[in-house]
């Protein structure tokens, strides 16, 4: 029996290993990421963090508007949670230093502080750290060169504190920069209170904020993708342009006029968009049932709207605030009974958006894009959205490669064919082992008969 047992050991060890490669085959990275149109293998650097910007070809790529079917993986194929985040203003404090010149009690209700910056300097910001747990008190801020003339700077601002709360509000915010040498804080007491509140100190800033560079995607009249027509009935302006790229994240449109620029104006405008000029849609009869599909026209998708101006004074604002995703933008702008605007090109303006996550110490990773039927992931990333970009250590995508053409997708039954060949591939395999172990066990050997006992052969004998 020893033989059998090691024979049935052996086919099912091997039938095992087939078993497992199938497996593999079937829930490794690659496969479990086939249903998405586009790879791009991504190069990460050393950090904790990493960020992959997405080129607009990326972008295009993606099946919804919002990039949520974007799916990064490491060499395992282990997907890796990330957060889109896009470049924005960065709002930068920058301690100023002074020292404390004077103190003094204006009135028995007024408790004044004045600071020494040592020379002049620019400022727009202070904190004054008053006494007491529970009150609202006004606040006056001045400022000179020579402590002879003073300018104010903040007629009425307020400090506060609630009891039992840990919270103090203490920051003033001066609105214009100053430059002033000299500042100098008065504190008055609340009506309630008795004596005037004493100034702990006196600290400022300035705050400066960092602009982030946009990309600007400009598309000419003269170039030809952009489309300009006029409507005498409806009394509006037509632009239509064609940004190349679906899903490109633009935040903001502008206008580029040409010609009358002491023009007046204001016009109010609206702001469309859709990713395709025509879609594929199902025949159906009025039995309900389906027959081959038609290319319709795409419809329209509401986007947002704005106004563009020009004053007396030349001052414009030719922006429209609306977020814009799309390939092609349409821009009704109403004229009423004034002429249509001269028009030179159209801007898409955006920010660099990247998928931010982290390596953990890995350096191979993939990107998958193009699946309209993957619902948005819910990773844990409210860390990863709020890193800030200009410091973390940018990822490289590699060239985009269609997993399979577009159009080109096996349909459901044949996926399923293709399911059944390779499982009865598999029993195939596992009965070919079986049989090759068998026929090669050697054949059982019937047991020899015990020896006879010592004496035997003389006793028949005699």
């Amino acid at each position: 029996m020893r033989t059998k047992v090691t024979v049935c050991r052996a086919v099912s060890a091997r039938a095992a290993a087939a078993a497992a490669l199938l497996g593999a085959a079937l829930n490794g990275g690659e496969a479990r990421f086939a249903a998405w149109e586009w790879r791009a293998d991504v190069t990460a650097p050393p950090g904790r963090f990493a960020a992959l910007v997405l080129t607009p070809e990326m972008c295009d790529a993606c099946a919804r508007p919002d990039l949520s079917d974007l799916r990064l993986a490491d060499a395992d194929g282990r997907e890796v949670p990330y957060a889109i985040a896009a470049e924005r203003d960065i709002e930068e404090l920058v301690a100023v230093k002074g020292k404390e010149l004077n103190r003094e009690q204006v009135d028995p209700a007024t408790s004044r502080l004045t600071v020494d910056f040592g020379a002049p300097i620019v400022k727009n910001r202070l904190a004054a750290a008053t006494s007491g747990t529970n009150f609202v008190r006004r606040v006056r801020v001045e400022g000179s060169d020579d402590q002879q003339a003073w300018v104010e700077l903040l007629k009425d601002g307020i400090v506060a504190a609630v009891a039992g709360q840990p919270e103090r509000f203490e920051t003033i915010d001066l609105g214009a920069d100053n430059n002033y040498r000299f500042v100098r804080v008065s504190v008055r007491k609340m009506a309630e209170e008795e004596a005037a509140p004493e100034i702990g100190e006196v600290r400022c800033w300035r705050r400066v904020v960092v602009t982030a560079a946009p990309a600007v995607h400009e598309r000419t009249l003269a170039g030809g993708l952009v489309e300009y027509t006029h409507d005498g009935v409806r009394r509006t302006s037509t632009a239509s342009v064609d940004f190349a790229h679906r899903h490109l994240p633009i935040a903001r449109l502008g206008l580029v006029l040409a010609g009358d620029p002491g023009r007046v104006f204001r016009r109010s405008c609206r702001v469309l968009g859709r990713n395709s000029l025509e879609h594929e849609e199902a025949v159906k009869f009025e039995t309900g049932e389906s027959a081959d599909s038609r290319l319709v026209a795409t419809p329209w998708v509401p986007a947002g709207a704005g106004t563009v101006s020009r004053d007396a004074e030349g001052r414009e604002n030719l922006t429209l605030a609306v977020r814009a995703p799309y390939r092609y933008v349409r821009i009704e702008i109403e004229n009423g009974d004034s002429p249509p605007l001269a028009l030179a090109a159209i801007q898409g303006i955006c920010y660099a958006t990247y998928a931010v996550f982290q390596p953990a110490g890995e350096t191979r990773f993939a990107a998958y894009l193009g699946n309209a039927e993957a619902g948005p992931p819910r990773y844990e990333v409210e860390a990863l959205a709020a890193v800030d970009l200009r410091t973390v250590p940018k990822a490289a995508a590699g060239e985009l490669v269609a997993q399979k053409p577009a159009g080109d997708k096996e349909p459901a039954a044949g996926q399923a064919f293709v399911w059944v060949l390779m499982a009865l591939a598999v029993l195939a395999t596992v009965a070919l082992l079986w049989w090759s172990a068998m026929r090669g066990r050697k054949p059982e050997q019937a047991p020899e008969a015990p020896a006879p006992p010592p004496g035997a052969d003389a006793a028949g004998a005699a």
